[in-house]
């Protein structure tokens, strides 16, 4: 019985559950500000070497935005936990994955595969810390002003160009 009321509460009260429980890979975009400057740290990714675009990873079962947050950084840029400063997470939305659709990938899922539910993550690493790119994941990576982001939204695909403007929005509070 205490076994139910505990995957109830977490109903309840963890989004990233109920997401992946409808069909949504909870995913977390990691927006990396500079310590020093207002700059944020992109990378670009190995597998589209035209896109700029923050880390992102997704949110393991019964994990949560933090974990996912400081797992991206350190598998992806060899940025270890205490080199990071978490500040705080939001919720972006939901965004159907039309090739992905019905697809059986969400893992405990009630449903087949409707989409991607991105959550934002606002960390603060010194610009000096040692980066060391992931090749798997990561081909590239640079700290970037508001006015070079906004230059480059345009080799991003319109989805991932929508959900950087919500991001920096609700988190930085820049308009893109």
């Amino acid at each position: 019985m205490l076994e139910w009321i505990k995957v109830v509460g977490k109903l309840a009260y963890d989004r990233p559950t109920r997401e992946r429980l409808l069909g949504y890979r909870p995913v977390v975009i990691c927006l990396v500000q500079s310590l020093e400057r207002d700059a944020f740290l992109f990378i670009q990714p190995a597998a589209n070497r035209d896109a700029w675009m923050p880390p992102q990873e997704g949110v393991e079962p019964n994990g949560s935005i933090e974990q996912a947050t400081s797992q991206c950084l350190d598998i992806e840029l060899g940025i270890r936990r205490n080199q990071m400063h978490f500040r705080r997470s939001i919720w972006i939305g939901r965004r159907p994955i039309p090739e992905r659709q019905g697809s059986r990938d969400v893992e405990l899922s009630i449903r087949p595969m409707q989409g991607k539910a991105y959550y934002g993550s606002l960390s603060k690493v010194a610009e000096d810390t040692q980066i060391t790119c992931n090749p798997a994941e990561v081909s590239g990576y640079e700290w970037l002003t508001v006015e070079q982001i906004r230059d480059r939204l345009s080799t991003n695909s319109q989805r991932k160009a929508e959900l950087m403007k919500v991001l920096f929005d609700k988190l930085a509070h820049v308009q893109l």
